[in-house]
């Protein structure tokens, strides 16, 4: 599977946690942390994805609300 470019230190431990727990694609992923809340955008290639992107970031982030705004797209 290969890495996409990172953007912020969020971004890369949040990819590489989603690598961990599980193979799915995800692309252009940027995790913006508030004060309060995660957002994360960008794509997935699947809904299983989308998922694995939201608990990798309330894995790092528990207190805060987490925003998945992923798009799920099909590769075709």
């Amino acid at each position: 599977m290969p890495l996409q470019a990172r953007t912020s230190p969020e971004t890369d431990r949040c990819m590489d946690l989603i690598q961990q727990l599980a193979s799915v694609v995800v692309r252009d992923l940027c995790v913006d942390v508030g004060f309060e809340s995660v957002v994360l955008t960008g794509r997935a290639d699947s809904w299983h994805g989308k998922q694995v992107a939201t608990s990798a970031a309330r894995s790092m982030y528990p207190k805060h609300r987490i925003e998945n705004l992923l798009e799920v797209t099909t590769v075709r």
